[in-house]
């Protein structure tokens, strides 16, 4: 069973939470980062899918260009990182398209997939999918079927599918994030906060779980996260637990779980298993 490994390609400042202004004059060790992910999936001989914001194509054009040139998915993650759910449906439109037009242009190839910034397709703009099919999209990656003050919808689909909207099936798939059940309450395992919470041997069970179910297990990690002495935000204590809890575990219980099971990229995922 092939598992699916994806990154959201933004900086360290790049976040939603009310009130923040970060100060972006600090620098960065972006490269570094991006270095230690692609050299990772190398070393694992795995594709990946990196959710690129379309102003890290505008800053690092050499990058994105390297994340194509090694074979993985460019896709997109919006412009700026803004809430889709604070964008009007045209706000959206012309936010992923302006993204898509620089990514095209780095790579010369067809942007296939989309993820919100912070899971920010939600109940109430799930019409949105509808601008992602329009566009000629395959996919869309934004769903979290968990409910916390941040993001999701409980109640999604946990698998992947057409998802239906104002009464008629999409011509896209929705790739939606992984969860597990606990306590009768979905929870994800497998990326971001989850990833870095919870101990591997739980992440590894709850996968083998998955796969055994027929079920692709889906990764999703920021470059901030393998590099614990990256600028951080300051943040109120709550959000910073969620933000940056174990960052300096993450990077070697990736190239752990990338050891133990296969991974490839969403759009070769669905190449080969659903058309």
């Amino acid at each position: 069973m092939t598992n699916l490994l994806t990154f959201d390609i933004e900086e360290w400042f790049h976040a939603n939470y009310d009130g923040l202004t970060p100060d972006r004059t600090k620098g960065s060790s972006f490269r570094a980062h991006m270095d230690t992910l692609l050299q990772m999936c190398s070393d694992a001989g795995c594709k990946a899918t990196f959710f690129t914001l379309g102003c890290i194509g505008e800053d690092y054009p050499d990058i994105v260009k390297a994340i194509a040139r090694e074979g993985h998915d460019v896709a997109s993650h919006g412009y700026a990182h803004e809430l889709a759910y604070k964008q009007t449906r045209e706000e959206f439109r012309a936010d992923v398209q302006k993204s898509v037009d620089i990514l095209e242009d780095l790579t010369g190839t067809k942007v296939l997939g989309y993820r919100a910034p912070s899971w920010s397709i939600v109940e109430s703009n799930l019409h949105y999918l509808e601008v992602l099919e329009e566009m000629g999209f395959l996919y869309d990656a934004s769903i979290f079927p968990v409910k916390t003050f941040l993001y999701g919808i409980p109640t999604a689909k946990r698998e992947i599918h057409k998802p239906i909207v104002n009464g008629r099936e999409l011509h896209l798939y929705e790739v939606p994030m992984s969860v597990m059940r606990v306590a009768g309450r979905n929870v994800g395992y497998s990326g971001g906060f989850y990833f870095r919470f919870f101990p591997e041997f739980v992440i590894r069970k709850a996968m083998q779980s998955a796969n055994r179910r027929g079920e692709s297990s889906i990764v999703y990690l920021h470059p901030r996260e393998v590099d614990p002495s990256e600028h951080k935000l300051d943040l109120p204590s709550k959000e910073h637990f969620i933000h940056y809890y174990n960052v300096k575990g993450t990077q070697a219980k990736l190239a752990n779980i990338l050891g133990a099971f296969a991974f490839t990229s969403i759009s070769e995922h669905l190449k080969g298993q659903h058309t």
